[in-house]
């Protein structure tokens, strides 16, 4: 019986990966392949990988972040998906747009790994909460002047946390704050990786939008993890967040009175992808595993309080609290957009977080300081420095 090893990174599938390995006895019972699960720290997971495509010594199947992938290709250690191969996975229009455009490279090629499971930043809010505030829930998010606006309106009717998000170090702060610099027009980085852009002007008026709201983290919803500002709203303490969609995993009773909506601009999308190493010698047996783990079947597994399916059929069918829930994630994982998969970003958005929580850090220490020229020397100078890394 031919042994597959798969790499993955268990904190990140959370309730799939119980469904997981059940799927993977019947991909056993099915194909006479066994496959020996290969567990990751997700820590660790970009060290581990890079060093797996290094070595060439490794698994022959692995679950990727979504933005490394090129810097993966550009080592020659994967092996690349015939046309043949991608044919066999169905209509690519069934596919979350944002995360099958991610899996092709500029000036190379086929596709380089397969979408397989998304995640997207999506606005939570107290539908109950909103009411008793006289707010149209309809209206209340459209704009980043709206939201704002709404946010205002709760503290002068007396909400006792009207707004939480992470401002400790946290990938999410890049992750959330993407949409309002997409949404005003902005760019993180060119498209080919080359040029910087965080810190030109629409980028900054983005950014400026996303910490102006800084004003309305009290003191308990200040200097949180990404971790403590999800209990704090599932506690039914906060009124409006933007998160992921874990944090459907909430107590019933509290679900029933949440909506949820795009945040304004632009969502981001992100996820996992799975790669077949070149030095696997079951490249066959690899991609056979890969085209099970994307089939419709699989997919369908997903639940609410994880990552999503990224076949927009199976997200039809998960089931979520409401239908209507299941329409808004859709909405927000087919317009959404995800970061580039370039040479350096890892690097890129690892100094960008440490910087975006220095400005959290510095602009609530003190909050009547200039907060737009803090966020704007900041930027311009972390610009500057990684300018020079990719020059």
């Amino acid at each position: 019986m031919a042994e597959l090893e798969f790499s993955i990174t268990p904190a990140e599938l959370g309730d799939l990966y119980d469904e997981l390995q059940t799927a993977l006895a019947e991909f056993e019972a099915q194909t006479r392949i066994q496959v020996r699960l290969r567990p990751i720290v997700s820590k660790a997971a970009l060290d581990e990988l890079t060093k797996f495509a290094i070595y060439k010594k490794g698994p022959d199947v692995s679950q990727i972040g979504s933005t490394w992938l090129e810097g993966l290709a550009d080592m020659d250690a994967l092996r690349p998906f015939s046309a043949e191969e991608v044919k066999t996975l169905g209509d690519p229009a069934d596919f979350v747009p944002a995360s099958w455009k991610s899996v092709t490279l500029p000036g190379r090629p086929g596709m380089w790994a397969i979408p397989w499971l998304a995640d997207v930043r999506v606005l939570f809010y107290r539908r109950d909460i909103l009411k008793r505030a006289g707010i149209d829930e309809q209206v209340a998010f459209q704009t980043p002047e709206a939201l704002e606006q709404t946010l205002a309106q709760l503290r002068a009717s007396g909400v006792d946390i009207p707004w939480v998000v992470p401002t400790q170090h946290s990938w999410r702060t890049v992750h959330n704050a993407a949409s309002w610099v997409w949404g005003a027009g902005g760019h993180l980085l060119s498209a080919d990786g080359k040029q910087i852009l965080f810190n030109q002007p629409k980028a900054l008026a983005g950014f400026r939008a996303y910490f102006a709201l800084g004003r309305y983290l009290v003191d308990e919803a200040r200097g949180l993890t990404d971790t403590e500002s999800d209990m704090l709203f599932q506690a039914g303490k906060a009124a409006v967040t933007v998160s992921g969609p874990w944090l459907l995993a909430m107590p019933p009773e509290l679900v029933a009175k949440v909506g949820i909506t795009s945040p304004p601009g632009i969502p981001f999308v992100g996820g996992s992808h799975l790669v077949v190493w070149k030095n696997s010698r079951l490249a066959h047996e690899a991609v056979q595993l890969v085209q099970f783990l994307t089939s419709l079947r699989f997919q369908r597994s997903c639940k609410p309080g994880g990552l999503l399916p990224v076949r927009l059929t199976a997200l039809n069918v998960l089931n979520t609290s409401s239908a209507e829930v299941g329409a808004y994630l859709q909405q927000s994982l087919t317009k959404g957009r995800s970061f580039p998969s370039v040479y350096l970003w890892a690097v890129i958005e690892a100094r960008l977080a440490e910087t975006l929580a220095a400005i959290w850090g510095e602009v609530l220490e003190t909050p009547d300081s200039n907060w737009d020229a803090i966020l704007d020397d900041r930027l311009n100078r972390l610009a500057r420095q990684l300018s020079l890394t990719l020059g």
